[in-house]
């Protein structure tokens, strides 16, 4: 599975020419299985990217953390029933369910902040980062520039998206969003997301070829998601939680 023109999907296959050994990609669309023109990376367009690549690349330690936790968890259940003189090989009763149930408790407490940030959607297709730009003016200093105004302060050449270092041009100028320590990251982890979150601070979340506002995370159980702010017209401008593994770069907004 890839993602071809975000959040579009589509499937792919190799295909090796068995005389010269040369392969191509084939994309076709998830949807309507029409072909799709395979699309090069460049510094803002991220190509056709797999979704179980980026998902690797973002998840192997959050999934690690996970596994960790929940391994923690069942080796202190079977100390509780060692404790209580229960056996695990046995079978479960109802009489040696009441014994553990003092002892097991949840790893962590389920937990959800959202700071409802306003969403707007985007009004050209590469119009993401000055209309993320827009939904943070907003909530920050309570303005509302338009989405142009701010594409021409990040630098942006029609029909391109803008880079990050050209967004934060808008973000750190005075005469845009006048947050001079504003800056970006590749870090991309649940806990600094949690610690920006908790601090009242809603942040730009990147995923490849497309910028989002991230106002919000949710924890349930050992799932974490973030709340997304999506200005791509195709969510209405309604905030959705996404499980946490897909982005690949943050911007932070510091005065």
């Amino acid at each position: 599975m890839v993602v071809y023109d975000y959040p579009i999907v589509g499937a792919m296959t190799i295909v090796k020419d068995k005389t010269t050994g040369v392969e191509h990609r084939i994309f076709v669309d998830a949807y309507t299985l029409e072909k799709v023109e395979d699309k090069p990376a460049t510094e803002t367009e991220p190509g056709i990217w797999s979704i179980y690549e980026q998902r690797l690349k973002n998840g192997i330690d959050n999934n690690l953390r996970h596994w960790q936790k929940s391994d923690e968890l069942a080796k202190s259940i079977e100390q509780a029933a060692v404790n209580k003189g229960v056996s695990i090989n046995a079978a479960v009763t109802e009489e040696n369910i009441k014994k553990l149930s003092a002892d097991i408790t949840k790893s962590r407490t389920d937990v959800e902040v959202d700071l409802g940030a306003t969403v707007y959607a985007q009004i050209t297709s590469y119009y993401c980062a000055p209309a993320t730009a827009k939904m943070l003016t907003k909530y920050y200093n309570d303005e509302s520039p338009h989405q142009t105004t701010i594409y021409e302060m990040m630098n942006g050449v029609a029909p391109n998206g803008v880079t990050y270092p050209n967004q934060l041009l808008y973000y750190r100028s005075s005469n845009g969003m006048n947050k001079p320590d504003s800056f970006s990251t590749d870090t991309v982890s649940f806990a600094g997301a949690m610690n920006e979150i908790n601090n009242g601070r809603p942040f730009a979340s990147g995923v490849p070829g497309h910028v989002r506002m991230c106002r919000g995370y949710k924890i349930s159980g050992s799932n974490e998601y973030l709340r997304i702010g999506d200005p791509n017209p195709i969510y209405f401008c309604v905030p959705y939680w996404e499980a946490f593994g897909s982005e690949n770069k943050r911007i932070y907004v510091r005065s």
